[in-house]
């Protein structure tokens, strides 16, 4: 009995010594395994933050213009790979199975965005991979490796403003809806006779890009209707259904206008609204809600579609019997509603507002008191002058900060002789005996470029639009430049009776300031020029530029 009981006692001390080695086994494998699960996942986590991180500043250079930035996959690339390699990433996000690539992206039924890569810019995708070994215990011993993946999406918020340079045209007075009714009827092929009023509630109404998508179903996105061919006529019809569908809220007055030049318009030049406001956003749709004023958008869509065929205008002015007054005017260049992000880093300028460049050509020949003849032409030449887009910050004081670097375009006031190869001229008994030469070459300078800081209050719709200046007060007319200090007269024969004083103060001064404050000054200001410099007006602005990740 006691042998059995001793054989007994041994057999027990053997199953737990057995059974403890188990449990010791077990509890340094579970032990490898939380070590193993622990460092797998601490080592996901950083891999996601690589991602996370990189597809977040590769999102910050999509920006810049849009049809010149070729290089933006390259910008992107070294983005995501310097971001990464300074979160402590040892791999190359460029090589497979690693992936950076732009694209867009949906929300599904589920709730749940799905990334699509394409060649739209609205997200980043970024893929990083990295292997390691499965087990720090068995996978040192068998050299077991296991590939980890973190991806992440980025939305990209590109930040923009819309602007232009040059009048605002919301002081507008009788001259000036005579100006307009004699050039938009002139390019319309028809005649145009709408009130003073009626151009100051275009200039007063405002319209969205996506009113005018949603004015024509087959249009469908602001992409498509930017690019678009259409006919001026149809044109002013879809700016009139635009303002008949915003129903309640339209002016009764601005819809007349409108209806009014849709119906009268003959000429149906095609024309590309993408050539009238100019979209540099990366996401052209991201800007459907930007607005603009109707008299701005109508205005320049009808000189687009004249070309730059000189426009005849008839002065109106009668001064001593003076006949045959004409002036020709020629848009060279058109002003344009812009629409875009700021320059990226040091970069070319993407987003930029120019005024317009014309030419303008007044002629008079006139004979005086049966003795004198005059011919003369008043040319105004004027090169377009720009303002460039240069950042858009918010600031911590509730302000929106936008920087906006202006150039002022150059001008020349010239009279001439109808020929354009000389000084004009005054001559007596009907041509036969030259009298004098008159001239006035005048350079209009110009301040020096400028930079523009708006700190606009929050929030910004309430506090646009804003209006800055290159230059300190009014600009000065150019009637102003009319003068008698300015006019230069060569005498070339015998004054007899005094003729050339009485032409020179009696004729030519007078018409000179009646041209300038008639046609020339109120012309300028419809097109966005100043004499004395360059004039900003900053419309709207989107400064959600924090890019945020997609889950």
């Amino acid at each position: 009995m006691n042998h059995l009981l001793f054989v007994s006692r041994h057999n027990q001390r053997g199953a737990i010594g057995l059974f403890g080695v188990i449990i010791l086994m077990l509890a340094v494998l579970f032990t490898a395994l939380v070590v193993d699960s622990g460092r797998l996942w601490m080592l996901k986590r950083h891999l996601q933050h690589v991602a996370d991180m990189a597809a977040i500043e590769a999102g910050r250079q999509v920006g810049g213009c849009l049809q010149n930035n070729q290089n933006i996959q390259t910008l992107v690339h070294t983005a995501a790979q310097n971001t990464a390699v300074a979160n402590g990433y040892k791999g190359n996000l460029a090589q497979a199975p690693n992936r950076i690539e732009l694209g867009s992206y949906q929300t599904g039924n589920n709730g749940l965005r799905v990334f699509t890569a394409g060649s739209e810019r609205r997200a980043v995708h970024v893929v990083a991979t990295q292997q390691v070994p499965a087990s720090l215990f068995a996978g040192g011993i068998y050299n077991q490796q296991v590939l980890l993946r973190a991806e992440a999406v980025g939305a990209i918020r590109t930040p923009w403003a819309s602007f232009h340079v040059g009048s605002t045209l919301v002081s507008l007075n009788t001259s000036d809806s005579a100006l307009l009714n004699s050039l938009l009827g002139r390019v319309l092929g028809t005649n145009i006779n709408l009130s003073l009023a009626s151009y100051q509630g275009l200039a007063n109404s405002n319209i969205k890009l996506m009113d005018l998508v949603k004015a024509d179903p087959t249009i469908g996105s602001v992409s498509k209707l930017l690019d678009t061919s259409l006919g001026i006529n149809q044109v002013l019809n879809l700016i009139k259904v635009a303002v008949t569908q915003q129903g309640s809220s339209a002016n009764p007055q601005v819809l007349a206008a409108v209806t009014t030049l849709a119906t009268a318009a003959v000429n149906q030049t095609k024309i590309n609204l993408g050539n009238v406001i100019k979209v540099s956003n990366p996401d052209l749709n991201s800007v459907a809600a930007t607005s603009m004023s109707l008299l701005s958008l109508i205005n320049t869509a009808v000189m687009l579609a004249n070309g730059n065929n000189f426009i005849q205008l008839p002065l109106g002015i009668s001064l001593l019997g003076i006949a045959n007054i004409s002036t020709n005017v020629q848009v060279i260049q058109l002003p344009q509603i812009v629409i875009g992000p700021p320059t990226v880093a040091a970069g070319t300028a993407c987003t930029v507002a120019r005024t317009a460049q014309v030419r303008t050509e007044t002629s008079v020949q006139a004979n005086v008191l049966g003795l004198a003849k005059v011919d003369l032409v008043l040319r105004f030449d004027v090169a377009p002058g720009r303002a460039e887009l240069r950042e858009i910050r918010t600031l911590t004081n509730g302000k929106t900060q936008v920087g906006i670097d202006a150039y002022p375009g150059l001008a020349a006031l010239r009279l001439t002789n109808s020929a354009g190869n000389g000084p004009s001229s005054i001559t007596l008994l009907l041509g036969l005996i030259p009298l004098a030469e008159i001239g006035l070459n005048v350079p209009l300078t110009q301040p020096a470029p400028s930079s523009m800081t708006f700190n606009v209050d929050h929030p910004v719709l309430s506090h646009l639009p804003s209006t800055m200046n290159s230059y300190s007060g009014v600009g000065q007319s150019l009637s102003g430049f009319a003068t008698e200090g300015h006019v230069q007269t060569k005498l070339l024969g015998l004054d007899l009776g005094g003729v050339l004083d009485k032409v020179v103060k009696g004729l030519v001064l007078p018409l000179l300031t009646a041209v300038t404050t008639t046609v020339l000054d109120p012309l300028l200001k419809m097109l966005g020029i100043n004499t004395a410099g360059i004039t900003v007006i900053l419309d709207e602005i989107h400064a959600s530029n924090a890019q945020s990740l997609l889950r």
